[in-house]
């Protein structure tokens, strides 16, 4: 048998070295000796035993790991001594042993009746007494053996050996991809058609309503030919057949239970991370990030941790494909970002479509044309020239992460995984404070994103998701559209801030902070904030001269940011002065220093006739004013001046000295207005 030799059969990766049956007695004499040990022995006892043959080592854990307690029945089993060669599987002689690990066999057999040569995987006898193994073994062969297509792996039969399953599929000689890929980064060419191979691969699986679920460089495999084979449909789930299916699709078995994570860490897509139920666009994601890995020779996501890999799939973005491969069509590096969108609306919504993309893409689109089948020959001429001109114009932008001071930004709201509620308004708040401070940024009102919401048909409340706040950001002309998110990982927190051009929906620029505990986040924050400022365009000297810390700017207790954010966006949303009063109230009982709170509080009482109560609470925070920022303590002067000496004069020369900054800060403009018509007065002075 060639070197080069490697069966591919799902359930087992294909990535041994070729094991023969001397070897695997080997394996087998020092599997029984570590079980003969104490289990706290079994460590040091196989390091020993192994004497540095690192290969030996790694077959023998992966027994270990494979089934606490079915371990000593497959060493019983008699499957991998009479599995000999010569020995007969129904119309089947075995050859040879290829390979073997902690869940079963695989051999090179003859197919006596046919006169071919197959692979047969056998997996151990305790498979069988293991329901949920069975299972999903019997579920790859259905699901694998109900699709016929040169880019699946081809499924014959499947049946048993002394209790033991096996499954015999076509013999396969070549490499999985995750070989191919160890060699380094691929020129746009090979991955494009690899690409265009998977993608056809899976298509025919959706439209038979079968998602695969597992995709990865493991369970794809390149034959010498060059052509890709996709594997393992262990974990393949049935959904409803693609509309205009011909054929229907085969029972998979029962729904997965909700919440369950199904995939591959690194290439789960975000609903599969959340345990949500996945469909064919969680295959587009997961071929997105396989994709982008083998143009750019690196995992779009990796972390040291599998928890912090699941956390960046859900929070961050991949870095650009651009930094990594500078010279790579942008038409090209616009799909992959769309496979790995966040939010399966905004991916490719079929792989049929996603491969007419890159078939578009590809220097041989009119010989791959050819190959398509009848139903598209009709159109395909004119649909590659349109496709070709859309995709062109759609993906071709001139991408910088640098505005000017007549540029605006839209703030989204915050993603929040870690499940407090104080952080699903509180981010945003303080991130709006944090951005103020700029001399350079603006911000759109947030007058302005009450108007567009109920212009979208949206309610006052409406949570300003990140694909919401593209649209306010779309519609009020505004250059950026800023949102974050929050993860909790152990103690710490995670944040992370995205800026995405409005025009084009591409990512600009993105910072990250982390918070050793609960009590920092304020801090990470400010610190992400900062970093986005300078990344937006904005002088390291202003950043530096405007950077009153969050905790100082407003309060160092997140609940009494909560409450005061609770009161900010009743008064200012809803118009509710009386609603604002209570959480208001609470902000400053929480942290009497909270100076602008004491302000806000001061707008609500002014706004239900409560001069008395007004005047008190701007007092309270003018005595406060110097922990605020700049800004805001030339608003809090305003104030002051306004409702408690009312010295309108200086009042208005304060307010237009402060007028770039209040046509800056969304929040300060609808204050001022929500304060009456004094405040209006000097605002138009």
């Amino acid at each position: 048998m060639d070197h080069s030799e490697v069966v591919a059969t799902a359930g087992i990766e294909p990535k041994w070295s070729r094991m023969t049956p001397e070897r695997w007695q080997q394996v087998k004499g020092v599997l029984e000796k570590v079980l003969e040990r104490a289990p706290s022995e079994r460590a040091v006892f196989l390091v020993q035993a192994c004497d540095g043959d690192q290969a030996l080592r790694r077959e023998v854990e992966s027994l270990l790991a494979s089934d606490e307690q079915g371990r000593s029945s497959f060493l019983q089993s008699p499957t991998s001594l009479r599995l000999v060669r010569g020995a007969r599987l129904g119309d089947y002689e075995i050859q040879s042993l290829i390979g073997a690990g902690g869940m079963g066999e695989v051999y090179r057999a003859r197919d006596l009746r046919l006169r071919r040569d197959v692979a047969i995987k056998v997996l151990p006898a305790f498979v069988a007494s293991d329901p949920d193994r069975l299972r999903r073994f019997e579920q790859e062969a259905t699901a694998a053996a109900a699709l016929n297509h040169p880019n699946i792996l081809a499924v014959y039969q499947m049946g048993t050996n002394d209790g033991a399953p096996y499954l015999v599929s076509e013999l396969l000689e070549g490499e999985t991809l995750r070989e191919q890929m160890k060699r380094g980064p691929m020129a746009a060419r090979r991955a494009m058609d690899y690409g265009i191979q998977i993608t056809r691969g899976l298509a025919v699986a959706h439209e038979k309503g079968i998602v695969h679920r597992d995709l990865k460089p493991e369970n794809l495999f390149v034959t010498k030919d060059g052509r890709v084979k996709i594997l393992d449909f262990g974990l393949a789930k049935l959904t409803r057949p693609q509309h205009g299916s011909e054929h229907s699709a085969p029972t998979l078995g029962a729904e997965t239970e909700a919440g369950a994570v199904m995939g591959t860490v690194g290439y789960m897509a975000p609903e599969q991370v959340r345990g949500q139920a996945a469909d064919q666009r969680a295959d587009i994601f997961a071929f997105g990030a396989v994709l982008y890995e083998m143009l750019a020779g690196k995992r779009a996501f990796q972390k040291p941790t599998s928890p912090e890999t699941m956390t960046a799939i859900l929070n961050e973005d991949p870095p650009g494909i651009s930094q990594v491969v500078p010279n790579l069509p942008p038409a090209l590096q616009r799909v992959v970002h769309r496979c790995l969108e966040k939010n399966p609306e905004q991916r490719f919504q079929s792989t049929s479509d996603l491969a007419f993309a890159l078939e578009a893409l590809s220097d041989t689109g009119a010989s791959v044309a050819s190959r398509m089948g009848a139903r598209r020959k009709a159109i395909v001429p004119a649909a590659f020239a349109v496709l070709a001109l859309s995709v062109g114009s759609y993906f071709y932008f001139h991408r910088t992460s640098k505005l000017t001071d007549k540029d605006t930004i839209a703030l989204a709201d915050f993603t929040n995984t870690t499940g407090d509620p104080v952080f699903d308004e509180t981010p945003r708040q303080g991130l709006s404070v944090q951005l103020e401070q700029s001399p350079f940024l603006s911000l759109v009102s947030e007058e302005q994103i009450q108007q567009t919401l109920r212009m979208m048909g949206q309610p006052s409340d409406a949570r300003v998701t990140p694909e919401i706040g593209l649209e306010i950001c779309q519609r009020t002309g505004s250059a950026v559209v800023l949102d974050g998110s929050i993860a909790q990982i152990g103690t710490q927190y995670n944040l992370i801030l995205k800026a995405v051009n409005c025009s084009s929906g591409e990512s600009l620029a993105s910072a990250e902070a982390r918070a050793s505990d609960k009590n920092h986040v304020l801090d990470a924050l400010g610190k992400a904030a900062n970093e986005m400022r300078g990344k937006l365009g904005e002088s390291l000297s202003t950043v530096q001269k405007f950077d009153t810390p969050l905790e100082q700017a407003t309060t160092p207790s997140l609940e009494a940011l909560h409450a005061f954010t609770l009161g900010d966006q009743s008064l200012v949303r809803e118009g509710d002065n009386a609603g604002a009063v209570p959480f208001l109230q609470r902000a400053v009982q929480i942290d009497p220093n909270f100076a602008f709170a004491h302000i806000v509080l001061g707008f609500a009482y002014s706004n239900l006739g409560e001069s008395r109560l007004a005047a008190a609470s701007v007092r309270k925070g003018f005595e406060l004013r110097e922990r605020s920022s700049e800004w805001e303590r030339l608003e809090i002067e305003i104030a002051y001046n306004d409702v408690v000496t009312g010295d309108l004069d200086k009042a208005r020369k304060v307010a237009n000295s402060l007028l770039r900054p209040i046509h800056a800060s969304g929040r300060h403009m609808t204050f001022w207005q929500a304060f009456g018509t004094i405040s209006d007065s000097m605002i138009k002075a």
